[in-house]
């Protein structure tokens, strides 16, 4: 294999690029979301401000769960709580089937929190105390291993708890 210097190329306004998709020009500039004024919004709660529309949040999840579920019957949606862990993006998407993916013990129990059964968490992330190893071990959640001291962390939960933990490999 040989070098290759590093091309740019000077995009095209209007044009199709794969940073912009559809040229801007032909963007929908929107005035509500689900018929909720976008200024009224702002003057009743300020700017910046994040809006979340549940009817479209709800309609995609639907919609890529049946494009999975089609191909592959037995899927399972985890939705990564680092993404985003506000509670009533989490309760919707929870609401439509999708189970719990944390990266900490601050979304662990968050998980917990919103009625969300060990079982159906799974438990990633870097560093995960023995504490909280041993809470999810307890409470079935699947613990992905991420480094080699976690399976020596997870024997340690193993024989203090009596019982095999569910994990997953990294």
């Amino acid at each position: 294999m040989r070098y290759e210097k590093p091309v740019i190329n000077k995009l095209q306004s209007g044009m199709m690029n794969k940073f912009g998709g559809s040229p801007f020009y032909s963007r929908r500039v929107r005035s509500d979301i689900d018929g909720v004024s976008i200024s009224d919004l702002v003057k009743n709660y300020g700017s910046p401000l994040y809006v979340f529309s549940e009817t479209r949040l709800r309609n995609r999840y639907r919609d890529l769960y049946q494009m999975f579920a089609n191909r592959y019957p037995n899927v399972t949606f985890g939705w990564s709580y680092k993404t985003n862990y506000l509670k009533s993006i989490c309760a919707v998407l929870h609401q439509e089937g999708a189970i719990a993916e944390v990266v900490s013990e601050m979304e662990y129990d968050k998980a917990r929190k919103l009625g969300i059964p060990g079982k159906d968490i799974i438990f990633n992330g870097p560093h995960k105390p023995l504490p909280a190893l041993e809470k999810a071990a307890n409470e079935g959640a699947m613990i992905n291993i991420d480094h080699l001291d976690e399976i020596y962390d997870l024997e340690k939960v193993a024989a203090k708890l009596g019982k095999k933990i569910k994990i997953g490999m990294r």
